[in-house]
């Protein structure tokens, strides 16, 4: 990993640890993960993993909270612009593949694909594990009143429509996750693309006071970004 890391108030040991399990998760997936596979990543003694956590289940919990505060921190709802932070954060989990992701800090560029995959392959034990479950639920709407509280400001601010913002940030947030699974799972990249597109159309033409969504809607226009 790299120097510029989001600082989420790990020891340099757990740091290495939760760097060691990401590797780890991408090379061999959830299921076949194993604290040998773990160590393996990891530049120090193994031993070092059971001294911090008990188990695999533990260590994974642990990873999970880590990656939620990467999340958290990717989005700052005092920012003093806060229409220029909602795309920040959209550019961060959705940059487009022709061009950089503006803004994004952790994880680098070239490990974003990696990151998300096994963020995709952990949301899916929400299915079973109620710990999990728990965990991305509070994520997940922590990052919902985040974005209302952004789309407030700028509703407030004379800058956006008057709207629901609350129902405009669950929509928001519905498309990301969405956007992000098809771009995991590549079932229909061009999909995910379109997807990623609408989420522009929103905050091009829907939410601002001076968009015009109905003329945007329903003429030939190029929403390549």
């Amino acid at each position: 990993m790299h120097e510029d890391r989001i600082d989420t108030g790990r020891s340099e040991t757990e740091q290495a640890i939760m760097d060691a399990t990401l590797n780890a998760l991408a090379k061999h997936g959830y299921a076949d993960l194993s604290i040998q596979n773990i160590g393996t990543e990891f530049d120090k003694s193994t031993s070092l993993l059971y001294y911090h956590y008990e188990n695999k289940d533990e260590l994974l919990l642990a990873f999970l909270d880590y990656v939620i505060d990467l999340y958290i921190a990717t989005i700052d709802r005092h920012a003093d612009d806060p229409d220029a932070e909602i795309r920040k954060f959209v550019g961060y989990l959705l940059p487009s593949d022709d061009e950089p992701c503006e803004g994004a800090t952790e994880p680098e560029i070239d490990e974003l694909e990696v990151f998300q995959r096994v963020i995709f392959e952990l949301r899916t034990q929400t299915l079973h594990d109620e710990d999990y479950r728990e965990k991305f639920g509070e994520m997940e709407s922590y990052m919902i009143e985040t974005v209302t509280m952004l789309i407030e400001r700028e509703i407030d601010a004379g800058n956006y429509r008057e709207m629901d913002a609350e129902m405009m940030a669950e929509n928001l947030m519905a498309f990301l996750f969405r956007t992000l699974d098809m771009r995991v799972t590549q079932t229909r990249p061009e999909s995910a693309e379109a997807m990623r597109k609408s989420v522009y159309f929103l905050l091009d033409h829907v939410m601002p006071i001076d968009g015009q969504p109905g003329d945007v809607a329903t003429s030939d226009v190029d929403l390549d970004l």
